[in-house]
């Protein structure tokens, strides 16, 4: 045997030495093999934890541009129950037929008695679990959860086009209550003394119907107020009136001015502009809020001249603020967060607040 065709020999019998040895991807699973967690829901029931998870079919999400799937897609739910949060989980896995993957996580749901423990160590588990992100959707609410995640979408869509998982077009239509993040909420409630909220939703039939019958769907009702990682209380979306024209992330909402009960103008409000101001006396903090808008007239129904309209319209704003303002002391809870606004402006009367003063 030559040289040459001898390191050829050696360098074949080296190549597939190497290629026996190599792994490859001897574990891998196809997308199909998995089921993808969409939302979970925590209760709390006779001192146990009760998880509940809803898995869709995405199969139905990424479809062609046009396509439509002939009937709805079915929505599958879960539930485990445990005296601790991974035991209840851990009850899904029982006769779960395949992985249980949970990085599509995009919606939390805690039920009002699991909010009436002490929250911190209920949603520890999630905060750590490596596969949950930190940029899900957070939410409360005071149905059953298992109802609320089996609620569907309209015509033929995946169970995806809710408001439990999609927020933001239905918010930038009408802003009321901003949608939270799960990270926006560990980030507001860890501080002593400052003030978190959840928005809450309910199943509703009021509005809609699927021909003659009425649908079930998802509305954003009110919000939860939490302090120290306790309940404070709930807020109606009425009572909230104030708290959309505090918030710089408003895009639009509606406004009607009314005159001897009959509706004038209906104006729509946009982009609010906000500056909070702390007063600081000796005895007491004050606040000085100003806020300005842009604002479009929708719908004149009676003539009206345009000093009177400004001017009804900044009196109905100022009473919406001083209402919720009211509302949220009702329940010791500082819906505006006007004591972060004080910690950052001057962080020693702050201090000396909080400790003279159980609610600030």
């Amino acid at each position: 045997m030559t040289i040459l065709k001898l390191r050829r020999f050696f360098l074949i019998s080296i190549l597939t030495l190497f290629s026996l040895v190599l792994s490859g991807c001897w574990n891998i699973k196809e997308i199909q093999d998995i089921y993808y967690v969409a939302a979970l829901g925590i209760d709390y029931k006779d001192e146990k934890y009760i998880a509940y998870v809803q898995l869709l079919d995405f199969s139905n999400v990424a479809r062609l541009e046009g396509a439509r799937p002939d009937k709805q897609p079915p929505i599958w739910i879960g539930r485990g129950e445990g005296i601790t949060m991974t035991e209840a989980l851990n009850q899904l896995y029982k006769d779960a037929q395949q992985r249980l993957f949970w990085g599509h996580v995009s919606t939390l749901i805690l039920s009002n008695k699991l909010l009436e423990q002490d929250i911190k160590s209920s949603i520890d588990f999630i905060n750590r679990y490596r596969e949950i992100r930190y940029n899900i959707q957070f939410y409360a609410t005071n149905e059953s959860i298992e109802d609320v995640l089996k609620t569907k979408s309209f015509f033929t869509l995946s169970g995806l086009s809710t408001i439990l998982h999609e927020t933001n077009e239905s918010y930038k239509q009408r802003s009321y209550i901003q949608p939270i993040q799960f990270f926006q909420f560990i980030r507001d409630s860890n501080p002593v003394g400052q003030t978190a909220f959840i928005p809450s939703i309910k199943i509703s039939t009021e509005n809609w119907k699927e021909e003659d019958k009425k649908a079930p769907l998802l509305r954003n009702d009110g919000a939860v107020f939490i302090r120290n990682n306790h309940l404070q209380g709930w807020l109606s979306e009425s009572d909230l009136n104030g708290l959309r024209w505090i918030d710089e992330k408003t895009v639009r909402s509606p406004l009607w001015i009314v005159e001897d009960d009959q509706p004038v103008v209906s104006i729509v409000l946009e982009k609010p502009k906000v500056r909070i101001t702390p007063v600081i006396t000796n005895e007491q903090v004050r606040y000085k809020i100003n806020v300005s808008l842009q604002a479009g007239i929708n719908e004149n129904l009676k003539e009206i001249s345009e000093n009177k309209l400004v001017a009804n319209t900044e009196k109905i704003i100022r009473a919406e603020i001083l209402n919720t303002f009211e509302k949220g002391v009702e329940i010791n809870s500082d819906v505006y967060r006007l004591g972060e606004i004080l910690y950052r402006e001057n962080p020693q009367r702050w201090n000396q607040e909080i400790k003279e003063k159980p609610f600030f």
